[in-house]
């Protein structure tokens, strides 16, 4: 295989995994574009390749993740020397949430919740760290059970009521769409631009909990039976307070990076379709 000359500098990025479908997307944008990828587990840091760039995308493997996800960042905090950049891949969660607002990269972040409080102390352990750029992003639309998708999916196949936040909006993104920005801006650094700092990134059209589950739910439709129709309803007003959606200001990561926000739209109907199909495949199994 020829050798590619990108121009990059370093030409090598580490990823530091989620152990989810996010590392092997990385891994595939980050080899489309021309860089060598090292593909490091948690517990694998002391290979970190000298003078790459490393993304770490360890908080993003879910709550039962975060206590590993910390370690990662604080060691990444004493290695910091052996990687030109290091972008850090954190969330909305970090912000109560809750308003009708959006945060932009000036407010100052107050979870209200365990895991906005364990997405907060990674970025703390980091913030010491030379050539960070800590990228936010709003909510993600992905096939994990814990995710809104799933949860919504899983009621529907269940023929259960949902009931969801219909008051605070959210920035949902999905897992190709988190992958595009990341890569883009180890692309940029690695052709020599300055991008220190903490950057938003979230859906150009917000929603809340309760539109996004319509949006799901009409999509769904499309490989059942026109009947199939569940019954969604807004949460109590009271049940909605702690629920931190949060909508994310977009304008610095455009302005400094050039990178222009996508709908959250663009390519459910492909992720709602991947997610009942393996529903189908664990039901012929059971």
């Amino acid at each position: 295989m020829p050798e590619l000359h990108t121009g990059y500098i370093p030409d090598t990025v580490a990823v530091i995994g989620a152990g989810n479908r996010i590392d092997s997307a990385l891994q595939k944008r980050l080899q489309r574009v021309g860089f060598r990828v090292q593909l490091l587990a948690p517990e694998q840091l002391d290979e970190l390749r000298p003078g790459a760039i490393a993304i770490n995308a360890s908080a993003c493997a879910g709550n039962d993740g975060m206590s590993k996800a910390l370690k990662v960042c604080r060691e990444l905090a004493l290695a910091q020397k052996d990687c030109s950049h290091l972008v850090h891949l954190s969330s909305y969660r970090v912000f109560a949430g809750g308003e009708r607002k959006r945060y932009d990269e000036e407010d100052e972040p107050a979870p209200v919740t365990e895991s906005g409080l364990q997405w907060l102390a990674c970025e703390q352990a980091l913030l010491d760290c030379k050539n960070l750029t800590l990228l936010r992003f709003g909510w993600m639309v992905d096939r994990s059970d814990d995710a809104l998708l799933g949860r919504i999916l899983r009621g529907l196949v269940a023929h259960r009521p949902i009931a969801l936040d219909d008051r605070s909006g959210g920035s949902p993104v999905t897992v190709a769409d988190l992958v595009r920005v990341a890569v883009a801006v180890a692309q940029q650094l690695a052709s020599g631009a300055s991008g220190t700092g903490i950057y938003h990134y979230g859906s150009s059209d917000s929603c809340t909990a309760l539109e996004f589950a319509r949006e799901v739910v009409e999509r769904a439709q499309s490989f059942y039976d026109e009947d199939f129709a569940p019954e969604l309803s807004a949460l109590p007003e009271a049940e909605t307070e702690n629920t931190g959606s949060a909508v994310l200001a977009c304008s610095k990561l455009r302005d400094v990076f050039g990178i222009q926000q996508r709908s959250w739209r663009q390519g459910l109907t492909r992720q709602v379709e991947l997610w009942l199909e393996a529903v189908e495949k664990g039901s012929d199994r059971a």
